[in-house]
């Protein structure tokens, strides 16, 4: 029993560990109109701000997508997000992955 015990550990040791880890819940203010931006391929990018710059801060081009997030053009979004880091073997991705989590608020632009 002992030798089933000790085996039985080793290979729960060896297991694979999850990759992906929630770093944190974050706030995104998404401007009402994206623009042309260079990435691996040519795309249309979200601008935003994030966490504390959203007052004050600069627009920063956002070239990752935000699963389970729909945008329409002409309204500018406050939502809350999870931020998950990425598998770093993984090319041609951004470090985190980006998942909707609840609209904030959001307000038609002109």
């Amino acid at each position: 029993m002992k030798l089933f015990s000790l085996v039985l550990l080793i290979l729960l040791q060896s297991c694979p560990k999850p990759q992906n880890e929630t770093i944190l819940t974050t706030r995104l203010l998404v401007e009402s109109y994206t623009v042309t931006c260079q990435g691996f391929i040519e795309q249309q990018c979200y601008l935003v701000k994030e966490g504390d710059a959203i007052p004050d801060g600069e627009w920063s081009l956002f070239y990752e997508s935000i699963d389970g997030f729909d945008y329409t053009p002409g309204f500018r979004y406050e939502i809350e997000v999870f931020k998950t880091k990425r598998d770093p073997s993984i090319q041609d991705v951004g470090e985190y992955q980006y998942t909707f989590v609840s609209l904030i608020s959001n307000e038609v632009v002109n």
